[in-house]
């Protein structure tokens, strides 16, 4: 076994991790690939439903760089290879996510403004109800700062409704609220917003919960929206 291989086959095993593995910001490389090609990454694409094509295709390439590799360090190394192989995809599982929001605030470290705010699924949901011609709403929001200072923006929660653009979402506005994160920073915001009143919601009326949302900040008069879907 040459050097030069066993990198190839050691960097295609890298490659194949990266490509299936999720982030702190709960998306898959796999995913931004297949849409860069042209190529939907699930079978029904208007909802991220289905089969979740890039998912599979990142198994099929992992299971084959995971077997190549094995192949070719057990010719010198007989024993616990593949042990060794199935640990580094479990430890690399698990570090990944952690990996990447490093990597964010290392690169942001010296930025500011509305480029370095994000917004996290995990953990962050939202509680509605209707009262009168207002919807009520009370979230909890994971929230990042990768910057080294803090920021003071407005923030909203953004509800879609799948196939009902009719739906109470279209025309009830819900109103910013004004947050200051910390430099660095990945925590959970508990924050209440109302709706503008229109005559509508008391007719259609609003109550549930969900953790599908989107963010909206806003500052210096830029707008930026995360939607992960």
């Amino acid at each position: 076994m040459t050097k030069g291989k066993a990198w190839i086959t050691v960097l295609f095993l890298l490659f194949s991790l990266v490509f299936v593995g999720i982030t702190h910001q709960g998306t898959m490389l796999g995913d931004y690939l297949f849409r860069t090609i042209g190529i939907p990454p699930w079978s029904e694409p208007a909802t991220n439903h289905g089969l979740h094509y890039s998912a599979i295709f990142g198994i099929i390439l992992l299971i084959f760089s995971g077997n190549l590799t094995i192949m070719h360090f057990k010719q010198r190394y007989k024993k616990y290879v593949g042990r060794t192989v199935i640990l580094f995809f479990i430890i690399f599982y698990y570090l990944y996510p952690f990996l990447t929001e490093r990597l964010y605030y290392l690169v942001n470290m010296n930025n500011e403004g509305i480029e370095v705010v994000d917004f996290l699924e995990k953990d962050s949901h939202c509680m509605y109800g209707t009262q009168e011609d207002i919807v009520q709403v009370q979230c909890t929001i994971r929230l990042i700062n990768y910057g080294g200072q803090n920021e003071t923006i407005k923030i909203r929660p953004i509800f879609r409704e799948y196939g009902n653009p009719q739906g109470i979402w279209s025309f009830a506005e819900v109103q910013p609220q004004e947050i200051t994160l910390l430099p660095r920073s990945n925590i959970r915001h508990h924050i209440y917003f109302e709706s503008k009143p229109d005559a509508r919601i008391a007719e259609f009326g609003a109550d549930g919960n969900t953790d599908y949302f989107g963010v909206e900040f806003v500052k210096d008069g830029q707008k930026k929206v995360v939607f992960r879907e």
